[in-house]
């Protein structure tokens, strides 16, 4: 008997397997319960304060969100609000916050957790617990 007529019982054997597999694995897929993934998604959210003069704003961030990123949901969210422009490789420069702009030699300083930010508002990562603070100063 030639191989391929002993062969073709145990390939229709593990075709119909495959098939039975795929299909009870499709049917045993239940999506997460609400509750489940709102407890995922809270996990992976960090707060976070964002300080303009007296007022503190809390916000949420994911892992890796930047700073500009956190800025523009708040201002969607709230009464913050803030401008600026995006230059090419450098990044994200704030002109304005809540209205007060950049002038006479004073400029918005970025702060974080009290220090002096070494990185811009678009490459600066927020962490949970971080306090970031806009403080309007003289230059440098």
């Amino acid at each position: 008997m030639p191989i391929h007529k002993k062969l073709a019982p145990f390939v229709i054997v593990l075709i119909a397997a495959i098939g039975v597999f795929a299909y009870a694995r499709h049917e045993r897929v239940v999506p997460l319960a609400p509750h489940v993934s709102d407890a995922v998604a809270a996990a992976a959210t960090a707060h976070a304060t964002l300080k303009v003069g007296d007022t503190a704003y809390p916000i949420d961030v994911s892992p890796n969100d930047t700073l500009i990123e956190a800025m523009r949901a708040l201002a969607a969210a709230s009464t913050f609000t803030f401008t600026g422009r995006d230059y090419p490789g450098l990044g994200f420069f704030v002109d304005s916050i809540n209205g007060k702009k950049n002038a006479d030699g004073m400029y918005w300083i970025l702060y974080v957790n009290g220090i002096v930010a070494p990185t811009g508002v678009s490459a600066t990562v927020v962490h949970a617990g971080d306090t970031i603070e806009w403080k309007y100063e003289k230059s440098y």
